[in-house]
């Protein structure tokens, strides 16, 4: 089959591959769509170092059932399934408290997150356990199927641990894939206001689109004060979803009384000073949410399946597996929110 394989730090190839052979309990998938995320996009350019080649990226995947392995039940070729990248062991504690993202036996395809990496979905088959297998809606496109798990981790984020209110104001910063599926979620959820900063007009119109009140371009505008002019008592919540340390600082500036803030995006090293007393005194409470758990992509892939939610809106470009570089240039581009690869 083919597959692009990373082989070294912006040294991706695509290469004729063995085609996996589902074991026991696996059955074998033929891959429909797969979106590229930033932390693969990190990978390839060295800004992420926690993964050994060579590798088969990519881990927002779904696809069609091709064949079976020895002692698959409820499952046929020819079911249309969602992948969810993360495979746990259920007997851990983490797992048995629900918290299985965090499972210390944990294994993730294609991905991050997890000490023991398998092989992802940037090829045209891959092997996987039954346990992460969830079926797709025959009506749901492939490109909104593929977004599952990271419309899951913001379904997390957003209504599981930050706990959105209905009416509440809500502030993104950062209008990327992450930042723009969080806000559907808060539109979705009944956000009173829902404000997206940013600093590039395209994704930003995107957030328009998708029914945001407002935004606001933070390289014309400061953020702080148009904030406060949008909302006289300050957000309820902000999401720091821009993955770098200035957006955590501008989150913790926005912050008034009983503020929840959710660190979300930052996942590089490095420090900012907050204020203990200020937290004290207002009484702010702070958040953060990675990777996915079973509930959160079965709750998702009902929200897709029934309208609520429409991931394929963010998806800007799409390219065959045999485009991959391509795809991987475009992710450099501003004029960029999403790329799904078809194989």
């Amino acid at each position: 089959m083919l597959a692009a394989v990373l082989e070294g730090v912006g040294d991706l190839r695509l290469r004729d591959v063995p085609k996996p052979v589902p074991q026991r309990g696996q059955v074998l998938v033929r891959i429909k769509a797969c979106g590229i995320c930033q932390t693969d996009y990190s990978a390839f350019t060295g800004r992420r170092m926690n993964w050994q080649p060579p590798m088969i990226m990519g881990h927002e995947m779904a696809g069609v059932i091709e064949e079976l392995g020895p002692e698959v039940e409820g499952w046929q070729a020819g079911d249309e399934v969602v992948i969810s990248p993360v495979i746990t062991c259920g007997k851990c504690r983490w797992c048995r408290l629900g918290m299985s993202n965090h499972c210390k036996n944990g294994i993730v395809l294609g991905g991050d997150g997890q000490d023991i990496v398998w092989d992802g979905a940037f090829a045209e088959y891959m092997a996987a356990p039954t346990e992460i297998l969830y079926r797709k809606p025959k009506h749901v496109p492939w490109e909104a199927a593929c977004l599952t798990e990271p419309l899951a981790g913001s379904y997390k984020g957003m209504i599981e641990y930050s706990q959105l209110r209905l009416g509440e104001d809500v502030v993104i910063i950062g209008a990327g894939g992450m930042g723009l599926l969080l806000a559907e979620i808060a539109v979705a959820a009944g956000a009173g206001r829902c404000i997206v900063a940013d600093t590039v007009d395209f994704r930003l119109n995107k957030a328009l689109e998708l029914g945001v009140d407002h935004v606001i371009n933070a390289g014309r505008e400061d953020v702080l004060k148009r904030v406060y002019e949008l909302l006289d008592e300050g957000p309820d919540l902000v999401f720091e979803a821009a993955g770098t340390l200035d957006a955590a600082r501008t989150a913790f500036s926005l912050m008034r009384e009983a503020t929840r803030i959710n660190m979300f995006g930052v996942i590089i090293p490095g420090e900012i000073e907050v204020s203990p007393m200020r937290i004290h005194w207002q009484e702010t409470r702070m958040d953060a949410s990675f990777s996915v758990t079973q509930r959160v992509m079965t709750k998702s892939i009902e929200l897709i399946g029934k309208g609520k939610v429409h991931p394929e809106k963010i998806v800007t470009h799409t390219f065959p597996l045999s485009q991959i570089h391509e795809a991987m240039q475009t992710m450099a581009t501003p004029e960029r929110i999403k790329i799904v690869i078809k194989p």
